[in-house]
C-alpha cells in the first residue's frame, strides 16, 4: 500500500474512533476498565448478559429413583418416572414395548436458566439496568438461580441446601449456610444460595464449580476467579 493511501487510512480510523468517543458510544466490554460508580446502562446491560459473575446454563435430568431409593431417601414422591402401561411390559409385542419404554421415558431439553454470583458489580448491574434481583446477605457468597422450575414440597429448601456446593481444587466442599425460594409465575422460581464468608475463597484458588440440584435437575457451573476481578480487585 502506498504510503500516503496508507496514512489516509489510518488517519480515518483515528478520526472513526474519536468521533465514537465523543457520541459516547464505548467499544463492547467498556465496563471491564472502569470502576461501577462510572458504568452507565449499556456497561450493566452488558454484565448481566454475559460477564464472568453470569452464566447461562442448561440443566440435566437426573434418572428415576427405584422405590428402594425413595424409601431410602425418605420421599417417596421423588423421582418417580412414568408409568410404560401394557405395552411397556410386552404384552402387545416387542415393537410396540420398545415404543411405549421409549415414551415413557423421554425427557424434554429443559429450558436454560441464568446462574448469577451476585457479586459487587452483579449487584451495581442491577441496580443501573432496573434488573430484578434476589435479596441476599451480605455476610455470605451468593450465587442465585433465576427462571427453574421447582416444585410445592415441604421443607424443600433444607433439601436443596443438602444437595448443593461450591467444589475448590484440593480444598474441602464449601456447603451453603441457608437456600431460599422465592416463587414466580408459571411455577418458575428464583433459588438463592448463601455460602458463609467465614471460609475464604481467593484468587490463588484460580476456580470455583458451583454444583446443585433442585428437584430431578442438576446443575453445575464453573465460575474462573481470574476473571472475575475489576479494577484490580477480586469480585465475588
Amino acid at each position: 500500500m502506498p504510503r500516503l493511501l496508507r496514512t489516509l487510512v489510518l488517519s480515518l480510523g483515528a478520526a472513526l474512533l474519536i468521533g465514537r468517543d465523543a457520541l459516547g458510544q464505548e467499544p463492547e466490554g467498556a465496563w471491564k476498565s472502569k470502576p461501577t460508580a462510572q458504568w452507565n446502562d449499556r456497561d450493566a446491560k452488558e454484565v448481566l448478559a454475559d460477564s464472568p459473575w453470569v452464566k447461562h446454563v442448561t440443566p440435566q435430568h437426573l434418572r428415576d429413583l427405584s422405590p428402594d431409593e425413595r424409601r431410602a431417601g425418605g420421599n417417596m414422591q421423588a423421582g418417580i418416572g412414568p408409568g410404560v402401561g401394557l405395552a411397556g411390559i410386552g404384552l402387545f409385542g416387542s415393537r410396540r414395548e420398545a415404543q411405549a419404554l421409549k415414551r415413557a421415558y423421554a425427557r424434554p431439553t429443559p429450558d436454560a436458566v441464568v446462574v448469577r454470583w451476585e457479586s459487587g458489580p452483579v449487584r451495581a448491574a442491577e441496580r443501573i439496568a432496573g434488573a430484578p434481583a434476589a435479596a441476599v446477605d451480605d455476610a455470605c457468597y451468593a450465587i442465585v438461580v433465576y427462571g427453574i422450575p421447582v416444585p410445592r414440597r415441604w421443607n424443600l429448601a433444607n433439601e436443596l441446601k443438602g444437595v448443593a456446593y461450591l467444589k475448590r481444587y484440593g480444598k474441602k466442599d464449601l456447603k451453603p449456610w441457608r437456600v431460599e425460594i422465592l416463587r414466580g409465575d408459571a411455577g418458575l422460581a428464583t433459588v438463592v444460595y448463601l455460602f458463609p464468608r467465614s471460609v475464604e475463597i481467593a484468587w490463588r484458588d484460580g476456580s470455583v464449580e458451583f454444583v446443585a440440584q433442585i428437584d430431578r435437575l442438576f446443575l453445575e457451573q464453573f465460575f474462573e476467579l481470574e476473571d472475575m476481578r475489576l479494577m484490580g480487585h477480586l469480585e465475588i
